[in-house]
């Protein structure tokens, strides 16, 4: 059976476009990339959850943009959005980045505080959850009673010596009783001692510090496979990052004033906006049943 005009145009433009996209690879090879592959392969044979595969697609399968008025496309890379996926991770700070940048040009005196704990050789779910309700109880403590609101990021990281997860704060408050807040949160962690610590805001450092990844991709990659297989299977499904107050009654109109500050959606060369994303396989299909479609009527 002989393939039609119309079939082998197709299946020569997704060839060109495949070989251009290896060749920009061979270029652009970003160290995200390598993280990302050193990971992948640590993984492979000990996760097998839908996660780790969506994982496994992220920067290597293609989406494909269509246009539906003319059929130009474009290939774009699939992208996970998994909070520890090293391509996706600059992304999703990215844009956290931004909400604390306009909540801060708001409050006159924010202030950076760090909560920490000591270290335990098993990272499991029940002990990230056990943390985050020791957070909730210390926003509800007296020693809280000056904090009009903020936010919370919390990073978990591995040295060798176990697992250490610690707490970055940007609240808005005029003056922190830290002896007070010291003392209450070694009582909720169950610790004699804890160390607490209020940092400088006044540069722009602390931004740095609170919108930092749940870990970084470059410490995921050079963990070995079990401490690593162990992280993702206790992170998965818990959030990181938390408002509260001021911030948290603030949210919605800021991200109302980042959707108005976003560039207008791409348009295509044939002046319509309207376009359909998919696999390349299904993009493959829907370009083969619109030939066949037209082949008949």
């Amino acid at each position: 059976m002989q393939a039609s005009p119309g079939l082998k145009s197709l299946i020569r433009g997704r060839i060109i476009a495949r070989v251009q996209r290896e060749q920009q690879q061979q270029k652009l090879w970003e160290p995200e990339e390598d993280f990302h592959e050193t990971i992948r392969l640590k993984l492979d044979g000990l996760n097998d959850s839908n996660q780790f595969w969506n994982f496994t697609r992220c920067g290597h399968e293609q989406i494909y943009k269509t246009c539906k008025h003319c059929g130009r496309f474009e290939s774009l890379k699939y992208r996970c959005n998994i909070k520890w996926c090293p391509n996706c991770q600059q992304r999703i700070t990215n844009t956290r980045r931004r909400l604390i940048e306009l909540w801060t040009q708001k409050i006159v005196q924010p202030k950076h505080l760090v909560l920490t704990q000591q270290n335990f050789h098993v990272l499991t779910r029940r002990s990230i959850r056990q943390m985050i309700k020791s957070l909730a109880r210390l926003r509800r403590h007296k020693c809280f009673a000056g904090v009009h609101g903020g936010c919370i990021s919390i990073e978990i990281t591995n040295e060798g010596n176990g697992w250490h997860l610690h707490s970055h704060w940007l609240i808005d408050a005029k003056w922190l009783d830290m002896p007070e807040i010291s003392r209450a949160w070694a009582a909720l962690v169950g610790q004699k001692f804890a160390i607490c610590k209020v940092k400088d805001c006044r540069g722009k450092d602390y931004l740095q510090e609170i919108t930092k990844y749940v870990a970084k991709g470059s410490e995921i990659a050079s963990w070995p496979p079990e401490t690593i297989n162990e992280f993702v299977t206790a992170i998965r499904g818990l959030r990181f990052f938390f408002a509260f107050g001021s911030l948290h009654a603030l949210a919605p109109a800021i991200r109302r004033e980042l959707q108005a500050q976003k560039p207008p959606p791409p348009i295509c060369e044939c002046g319509e906006s309207d376009f359909v994303y998919e696999s390349e396989t299904n993009a493959v299909l829907h370009e083969l049943r619109e030939i066949n479609r037209r082949r008949r009527s």
